[in-house]
């Protein structure tokens, strides 16, 4: 069979990794895998394996998106793909305009909450989403978020975990805050550094440490500076190492505004560091509040800082938030996710 996975970069972010180590176990399966990146940003910093073949459309077709279009629908239909995996909503409406009419099965894929997309983006993707074969979604409250006619199309599959995640050694935990997030205003890290500046002196030992790169690294810096925090919030950047980072963390926290299903959240209950999280899309299907992890309101630096304050007081509670966090790993597994995403397209390439 041949597959067709298509992105917009292979740059550092969830959707790509999700995105590439899917194609890479596909091309171990035996597939004929072919990814396509509809820009030329060739900072790829998810490696493909090398029986997959990397296409930089841009680099064909040039910058003009008409042009891009028409070259794609052209070289999908020679190609003789099977199937088409498309990634992230502004690249899946792209793919599902392109190839309307090929009969060239698409699946789409969401990795966000839909509703925070502005009316002008809701409405092409209500116009074009019904073209797909299926449409993936990483929750059950995102898949309810659509009409009654794309949600029977729709599938929830979870990310899976980097596989590295079930042979770490055992660390010893430091006594850090770890977060792991692009630093954009989506992941609201200004409102986790003003939460930790509330409990920072009652812990001294602890540090907040914001793995991660973005747009909005100086302004961080700046209120880092202004609170007088350049000791105790460090923003090292991103990690090749980040897995050994999370798990030698007493405490993740996820501050988001909103998300898809976060990767790194995942990563950290599948090593056993107890989770913090706003109640964004994802988390209450994987977090019992109190149980396994805590759930703040969103925006609410106060509350913030009372989760902080309530898991780093109780290292008993960490532990039970650890080991409960844990048996739930299993379903996050590569060949469990594989395994869901092979029958989908199996069935969709059928029909």
């Amino acid at each position: 069979m041949m597959i067709t996975f298509i992105t917009s970069t292979l740059t550092s972010g969830g959707a790509e990794r999700v995105i590439s180590l899917l194609a890479n176990e596909f091309a171990r399966k035996g597939h004929a895998v072919q990814m396509i990146c509809l820009t030329n940003l060739k900072s790829d910093y998810y490696k493909l394996d090398e029986r997959v073949s990397l296409i930089h459309a841009e680099d064909i077709a040039g910058h003009n998106l008409l042009k891009r279009l028409l070259w794609l629908r052209k070289y999908i239909v020679e190609s003789r793909t099977d199937c088409v995996v498309a990634f992230m909503e502004a690249v899946y409406e792209f793919v599902l305009m392109a190839l309307l009419g090929t009969k060239v099965p698409v699946i789409s894929s969401e990795r966000k909450d839909p509703s925070t997309l502005g009316p002008s983006r809701k409405f092409l993707r209500w116009i074009l989403l019904p073209t797909a074969a299926a449409h993936v979604v990483q929750t059950k409250k995102i898949k309810d978020y659509y009409n009654s006619y794309v949600k029977k199309k729709t599938y929830v599959i979870y990310n899976p975990v980097n596989e590295k995640v079930f042979s770490l050694p055992e660390m010893e935990k430091k006594d850090r805050i770890i977060s792991v997030g692009r630093l954009y205003e989506q992941k609201n890290q200004m409102m986790m550094i003003d939460a930790f500046n509330l409990i920072k002196d009652k812990y001294p030992s602890f540090q907040l440490v914001i793995f991660g790169e973005g747009h909005l690294r100086s302004q961080l810096e700046e209120h880092i500076q202004k609170l007088g925090l350049e000791n105790r919030v460090l923003l090292p950047g991103r990690s090749d190492k980040v897995l050994e980072e999370i798990k030698s963390s007493k405490v993740f926290c996820l501050s988001s505004n909103y998300e898809g299903m976060s990767n790194a959240m995942i990563e950290a209950m599948c090593v056993g560091t107890p989770v913090i999280s706003t109640k964004v899309s994802g988390t209450d299907e994987l977090i019992d509040n109190g149980r396994n992890g805590l759930l703040v309101e969103l925006r609410d630096a106060d509350g913030l800082a009372r989760a902080f304050d309530q898991l780093l007081s109780d290292n008993d509670l960490q532990s039970v938030f650890a080991r409960r966090s844990l048996s739930m790993s299993s379903k996050f597994k590569m060949d469990t996710i594989v395994g869901e995403w092979e029958k989908l397209i199996d069935s969709v390439v059928e029909r």
